[in-house]
């Protein structure tokens, strides 16, 4: 009987201590390594979705001003960055269209409702911008940042129907300060590649067409995108 005590004894203490050394053996789930710093390569597309516009202008000695409804249209952005670690800076080029959907005239407390035909609004703008990647020791990396620069706002040519009678406005277009503002969400699918969706924030300074003025303008979007690290 002792020896069968002693047995289920030594038994008892071994086997503790040989499943602990087991466990401590197993290796640990893979985390997701990316060789950070360094350049790279980003493209995102999606959608801009531009807030109402003022315009105005003197007809005749006459103050008018015009309340310009805007449609969602494409967006894109391309570029170059750097990665430092925890910031990130790029410099990149912005694409974005809107469509002129309506326009509402005032003058002399009168206002008009007018349709607008083949009207539109594109602009192009060159930014650099700052990113904070907040680390969270997975593959999702949430990001925030904005950046600034130059905006060139091409106003394309239109035609505004009310009353029956039909007037043209020219096109044309401005440079002017812009800048943006982000806040997404990166997935490291590989060591090189980064998988991205983002909400943007785009606004640039008001501007001048055909002897109208217009407000700044701003837009609010969405993106989905990739950065390739060289």
């Amino acid at each position: 009987m002792s020896s069968l005590l002693r047995q289920l004894l030594i038994t008892s203490l071994i086997l503790p201590m040989g499943m602990g050394v087991a466990r401590a053996e197993e290796p640990s789930p893979a985390q997701p390594t990316s060789e950070a710093i360094g350049f790279y390569a980003t493209l995102g597309l999606g959608a801009a979705f531009p807030q109402d516009v003022t315009g105005s202008t003197t007809v005749f000695g006459i103050d008018v001003s015009g309340n310009y409804k805007l449609g969602g249209g494409f967006a894109a952005e391309v570029g170059a960055g750097y990665d430092f670690g925890l910031v990130r800076t790029e410099l990149t080029y912005l694409y974005n269209h809107a469509t002129l959907n309506s326009l509402n005239v005032s003058a002399l407390n009168q206002s008009v409702s007018a349709s607008i035909g083949d009207g539109g609004v594109n602009t192009n703008s060159v930014l650099a911008s700052v990113y904070l990647d907040i680390p969270t020791n997975s593959r999702w990396v949430p990001y925030i940042g904005g950046g600034l620069g130059y905006t060139n706002v091409a106003w394309g040519s239109y035609t505004a129907t009310a009353l029956g009678s039909s007037v043209s406005q020219a096109a044309g277009s401005q440079g002017v300060f812009g800048y943006q503002g982000k806040v997404g969400v990166s997935y490291l699918a590989s060591k090189s590649t980064d998988i991205f969706v983002e909400g943007t924030y785009q606004g640039f300074a008001g501007f001048t067409v055909d002897s109208v003025n217009y407000d700044p303008m701003n837009s609010w979007g969405a993106r989905l995108g990739a950065r390739y690290r060289f």
